[in-house]
């Protein structure tokens, strides 16, 4: 499976799965693989965020890369390709939301 079907697949399971409840936030901590503002092959109208992160508590046992919708471009201001992030999700309706981003010091 090529890259792009790995990701698209992993957005659509990710929208699926926050298609419906409460809205819940989730703290994650990673590495920035690359900043997509739209359009995008990941999404037309949405600025993609994809990250390389640790486990997310209550949300992903395993480290993995993926993408997430961010909420909005100006997330991105200041960030590059390797910058070691902290960032907060939030379970919408309809996406697994990138509402808050912090760079953080690089690991030792």
């Amino acid at each position: 499976m090529t890259l792009a079907r790995r990701v698209a697949v992993l957005i659509a399971a990710g929208l699926a799965l926050c298609a419906a409840g409460p809205t819940v936030t989730y703290h994650g901590t990673g590495t920035v693989l690359a900043l997509l503002p739209p359009p995008s092959d990941l999404h037309a109208t949405r600025p993609v965020i994809v990250i390389e992160h640790d486990p997310i508590a209550g949300l992903m046992a395993e480290r993995m890369a993926m993408p997430f919708i961010a909420a909005s471009t100006t997330l991105f201001d200041g960030l590059h390709a390797g910058d070691r992030i902290s960032f907060w999700l939030q379970d919408t309706p309809g996406a697994l939301l990138l509402v808050t981003i912090e760079r953080t010091p690089p690991r030792h």
